[in-house]
């Protein structure tokens, strides 16, 4: 029974301190980091309106002359690709076929007309490719009905939507 004891013991010893081991050699390993980066997106540098102001002066409505977007990129076209009326202080009437509703607006941006709030239904050829360095002019009309004399109203929101005019091409 001493024996077990003692080889019990001794297995104890052994499990309770560990015989450590040491290396010989000590390995180093520098590993690089490689990057890649690919531009598939093509960037869009773009000015518009900050406003388009619509003013009605004795019944007769009075718009800018001077409103265009900007492509202030080196290089890509990049095209209007939707134009959105949202109704502001007043409501979005139809141009074509204008009710003259008490505290509504129609706007006709480049020849396309609201219909009602909403997205207009745009052309090619009234907002074609804007290539870089150059603009495109907004010629736009409005038809107010007002009940009362106001000054700085938002009346309505135009977005303009923009992307690139051609995919960029990988290589």
């Amino acid at each position: 029974m001493k024996k077990a004891i003692a080889f019990l013991l001794a297995l104890t010893l052994l499990l309770v301190f560990p015989v450590q081991a040491s290396a010989v050699e000590v390995t180093e390993a520098q590993v690089p980091v490689t990057l890649t980066v690919i531009n598939t997106v093509h960037p869009i540098s773009v000015t518009v309106p900050a406003a388009l102001p619509v003013s009605v002066v004795n019944g007769y409505t009075i718009t800018a002359n001077n409103a265009c977007i900007t492509n202030n990129a080196e290089t890509g076209a990049i095209r209007v690709t939707a134009v959105s009326v949202q109704a502001g202080s007043f409501g979005i009437g139809s141009y074509e076929t204008f009710a003259a509703q008490d505290n509504t607006i129609a706007l006709r941006i480049n020849g396309c007309p609201t219909e009602q709030a909403g997205p207009l239904a745009i052309t090619e050829e009234a907002f074609p490719a804007i290539e870089a360095g150059g603009k495109l002019p907004i010629d736009y009309s409005a038809k107010v009905a007002a009940t009362k004399a106001a000054s700085n109203l938002n009346a309505a929101t135009v977005l303009f939507t923009i992307a690139a005019a051609e995919p960029v091409k990988e290589g």
